[in-house]
């Protein structure tokens, strides 16, 4: 670091435990790897990822795609040579973090949006932050309060860019309605709703329940999709209901023509109806010319549309967490008292699924940070608590309201301006914790789970707390 508080030179090792097979193994740690170049640009950087092979259970992906790993490092490590070189650590991130126009040489991620700082700003506001680190400052005492922030990063997708597809299929029903069929599946996340609404954005539907999504995951049925995860679905597939729905459109419009002699140009679908462009008069509605285009004695015939979209585009999501926190020093417990999750994930399709994924991430992370660890022999990489009673979930108990907030900058590479949501909500939570702590003791703890265990080895460290016993011995 320069006195100044900017960087000169970064290094980075990271090594990912895949237990007895890859999976998506070294792709987790290559993109967890990729982040770190690219949230504080410095001109001098070296990373380093492997992926080692133990008798562990086989890893796959956790929520994030190795960003909530990464983030923890990261932005544990920011605070730390904030602590270390007397820096404020909001200012800190302001002068060092991605800055708008900054593009990625690799996925070409370009920032559109000074999005950062406008994350950061909601959570401050919402957190009283300023007032709180002044009321924090130089505690003493067992029971102590915390504030911390940390920022984070995701790009959507995991594939080289080149891969990355969607194929979508679409069929006007005899009533007017529309079938949907794409690759990319629902598995609770509300992908089907989003896709629903964007195919009646695109057609001109009066309304998103019109269109029917045929959610199957038999991929001998559906469309080639290359799956969900990575927080790809809404991006990705976004271009090809768009594209498919301009097609199935213009074959309906095509269609009108035949009906109304009207010249297509001057065609358009509107709420369900279609109208000519000139004057705005409706010339029929759509379902009518759905039951024509079926049982028609002179033109029958079954309207549909099928393709796939290539994307050679991607998109950055960013955001900021503040958490707030009691530490109870004798007992080596943290508890979350307060915290906001802000993010700039474009445009929003729909905000109240968009505020459940925030708030099923902050959950995730909370039990991330305080609570779940799987245990293992360390002979035989058995797994002692894989179930879950042992497993410490994070329950009701352990959470303060989650407050999720959004800023919307729309993304100019997506039709819908939308991009990755589904798992960045995971990723700074358990980092925002951490400086809370540190905040609050001046611990530095590098550990995940931050349990009562983990707690009273780095108080001990530190001499917070001392263990008559053990320094007898």
């Amino acid at each position: 670091m320069r006195p100044d508080g900017t960087y000169v030179a970064r290094k980075l090792e990271m090594f990912s435990d895949q237990g007895a097979y890859a999976s998506h193994g070294h792709s987790i740690a290559a993109k967890g790897m990729g982040c770190f170049a690219q949230m504080y640009p410095c001109p001098n950087v070296e990373c380093d990822a492997y992926t080692v092979y133990t008798n562990k259970s086989v890893s796959g992906a956790m929520r994030g795609y190795g960003i909530p790993q990464a983030m923890f490092a990261y932005e544990s490590h920011t605070d730390d040579v904030c602590k270390t070189l007397g820096l404020d650590p909001v200012a800190f991130r302001r002068k060092n973090i991605m800055p708008v126009g900054f593009r990625d040489g690799f996925s070409k991620n370009e920032n559109y949006y000074d999005t950062f700082n406008q994350c950061m700003d909601k959570a401050i506001a919402y957190m009283d932050y300023w007032k709180k680190r002044e009321e924090f400052k130089d505690q003493t005492g067992p029971i102590r309060r915390g504030i911390g922030l940390s920022c984070f990063w995701y790009n959507t997708g995991v594939w080289p860019i080149s891969l990355e597809h969607s194929s979508c299929r679409m069929v006007l029903n005899q009533d007017g309605t529309i079938q949907l069929q794409v690759g990319e599946t629902e598995i609770g996340q509300g992908a089907d709703t989003a896709y629903a609404q964007m195919a009646a954005e695109v057609i001109g539907l009066k309304d998103y329940t019109d269109v029917h999504v045929v959610s199957n995951q038999d991929t001998d049925v559906t469309p080639f999709g290359l799956g969900a995860y990575a927080s790809r679905q809404t991006y990705m597939c976004g271009f090809s209901i768009t594209q498919t729905g301009q097609i199935l459109k213009q074959k309906i419009l095509e269609y009108a023509h035949e009906l109304t002699r009207m010249p297509v140009a001057d065609l358009d679908i509107v709420d369900s109806e279609i109208v000519r462009t000139t004057d705005g008069r409706v010339l029929k509605s759509l379902s009518d010319l759905a039951t024509e285009a079926f049982y028609s004695l002179t033109h029958s015939v079954h309207i549909t549309a099928e393709s796939t979209y290539q994307i050679k585009t991607n998109a950055y999501s960013f955001g900021a967490c503040i958490a707030e926190v009691v530490v109870d020093v004798p007992l080596c417990r943290c508890q979350v008292k307060k915290i906001i999750n802000v993010h700039d994930c474009g445009k929003l399709i729909n905000p109240a699924l968009a505020e459940a994924q925030v708030e099923g991430g902050m959950s995730m992370g909370i039990g991330y940070a305080l609570s779940e660890q799987l245990l293992y022999d360390g002979k035989t990489g058995r797994g002692l608590n894989n179930n879950l009673l042992d497993y410490k979930l994070s329950t009701t108990l352990d959470h303060p309201h989650l407050e999720a907030q959004f800023v919307e900058n729309p993304e100019p590479t997506n039709p819908f301006g939308t991009k990755a949501l589904g798992e960045p909500p995971a990723t700074p939570v358990a980092p925002a914790i951490r400086n809370a702590i540190l905040n609050a003791t001046g611990v530095e703890v590098d550990d995940l789970p931050m349990n009562p265990k983990v707690l009273f080895k780095r108080f001990s460290e530190e001499g917070l707390i001392h263990d008559p016993w053990r320094e007898e011995k």
